[in-house]
């Protein structure tokens, strides 16, 4: 399981309050149309503005879709609105210049994450177990043991994917 429950609550929250948030300004818009008729009626012109720039981009959405290690949803980030849209199998696929496809981890990825995790641990046997575990489910079982060292391995891992989202987006800002 890519997110705790306290984690996937936590994603919930932000998105119900970034929902309220973008309502309540939705509303203000609607009431300064209604009762300003001596502005001008077409806003003025903006610039484009890149994608790391916008101020509601969905970290929070991006990075549970990136932890997402089900492979049974792809997730696509919207780049109009910010947000991260889930495609499943039987939806047709999202080939509008809007989305792209939020990169997904890989079997080579969690396991170098999980090296480098153990490479940080003081303890000299839990950090020899840890290494010698040879797949994710191993790990899990060699780390259940320590609690402190099992949520520092969450914290860390939501580290390493926040670090990827961030140079991911910088991507798509490139030219």
């Amino acid at each position: 399981m890519a997110l705790t429950w306290f984690q996937r609550l936590q994603v919930a929250f932000r998105g119900w309050a970034r929902r309220r948030e973008d309502e309540s300004k939705k509303r203000q818009q609607e009431f300064l149309q209604r009762n300003t008729g001596w502005a001008p009626s077409k806003p003025a012109p903006t610039a484009p503005r890149s994608v790391s720039s916008r101020p509601h981009v969905d970290l929070d959405g991006l990075q549970a879709a990136f932890l997402d290690s089900s492979g049974a949803i792809a997730y696509y980030l919207d780049l109009e609105s910010g947000e991260v849209v889930e495609h499943r199998g039987n939806e047709p696929e999202l080939t509008d210049a809007r989305y792209r496809r939020v990169p997904a981890r890989t079997p080579q990825s969690d396991a170098e994450d999980r090296a480098a995790f153990a490479g940080t641990l003081q303890d000299a046997a839990l950090r020899q177990s840890l290494l010698e575990a040879r797949d994710a489910a191993a790990f899990r079982r060699a780390i259940s043991g320590d609690r402190a060292a099992e949520r520092a391995w969450y914290n860390f891992k939501n580290d390493r994917a926040t670090t990827a989202i961030a140079s991911w987006l910088r991507t798509l800002d490139a030219p």
